[in-house]
């Protein structure tokens, strides 16, 4: 059963005239990987620095369970020792360029209270969590861009928090970065930790993500891939690749089956419709007849920018 660790509820939030946030709620469960997407400006940011306690909220409240055999929720306001729980990583490195790795690690550690006994055992560990042990007296502002963004996050962990907020942490970052920052990602959470990110990247919310939300300064929808896709009326493609390529006779053949559009999409044809079971097997049995030869054929279901995609237009 899911067990809450965050409960946002009712959160508003305004800039001057300008509304941020508008009546934010949402769970968001122990040890799940929980992303946050959205437009630029939706709100996202802005979300996650009022969980930290940067921004208070105009209305509503973000509570936090407290480590314990019993659920005791607070606000960072109500109880202080709440903040020991959370670690933050933004968008934009907040480690200091002129101290080594190590160094940066001892800082935050001792800003954390840290006893100075666990210090060094900490950094030890969190240096082979984040694979920087080789850089360790390495000046931050001359690592790579990829192993800036493990210091930032190693710097997150010094306070051996339960919960890791994460804001675009794989943003510059080039394909195969992107990859070692989501490993590392993946494993911080093996290790029991919940993990919230907001991310641009919507295939990779799409495969790491136990649950997400959507909001456009409002939430929009909250759930696994699969349910967002399944509150949505989507067509389904159908991907046909013939080796003749001879689409417009394929096209002539579909005229008057239940679809709503086909396409040539450079190779391929693709063809939308809302229940591909029984045109699949008309097509084959065409197909067939016509002595055409298929090299694919395959039913896909929307993805998480097709997703998004609909509610940011049903938005506007």
């Amino acid at each position: 059963m899911a067990v809450p660790i965050v409960k946002i509820r009712g959160v508003s939030k305004s800039f001057g005239d300008k509304l941020v946030l508008n009546d934010v709620s949402f769970d968001i469960n122990d040890g799940e990987i929980f992303g946050i997407i959205g437009a630029s400006g939706a709100g996202k940011t802005t979300l996650l620095q009022s969980m930290v306690g940067f921004y208070q909220p105009n209305k509503g409240e973000i509570i936090f369970r407290k480590e314990g055999p019993i659920a005791v929720f607070s606000t960072l306001e109500q109880d202080s020792s709440l903040k020991n729980q959370i670690g933050f990583s933004t968008q934009y490195p907040s480690f200091y360029d002129k101290l080594t790795v190590k160094e940066n690690l001892g800082y935050f550690a001792e800003l954390y209270n840290i006893p100075k006994e666990f210090i060094l055992p900490r950094i030890k560990k969190i240096l082979e969590l984040v694979e920087l042990t080789a850089d360790a007296n390495t000046l931050g502002g001359e690592l790579s861009g990829g192993m800036q963004k493990r210091l930032d996050i190693a710097c997150s962990l010094i306070n051996d928090p339960k919960i890791i907020i994460l804001d675009e942490p794989t943003a510059d970052l080039d394909p195969l970065l992107r990859t070692h920052i989501w490993k590392l990602i993946k494993k911080i959470n093996s290790l029991g930790k919940t993990v919230i990110i907001s991310s641009h990247f919507l295939d990779e919310i799409d495969a790491l993500c136990s649950r997400i939300a959507i909001i456009n300064n409002k939430v929009a929808l909250v759930g696994t891939v699969q349910e967002l896709r399944s509150k949505m009326n989507y067509d389904k493609e159908i991907i046909l690749n013939l080796e003749s390529k001879n689409y417009a006779k394929v096209a002539s053949f579909l005229k008057g089956m239940p679809i709503s559009k086909m396409a040539v999409r450079g190779n391929v044809m693709v063809i939308y419709a809302k229940q591909p079971e029984s045109l699949l097997k008309n097509l084959v049995t065409i197909l067939e007849k016509e002595n055409e030869t298929i090299l694919q054929l395959e039913v896909q279901s929307p993805t998480l920018n097709d997703v998004f995609i609909s509610i940011m237009q049903e938005g506007k």
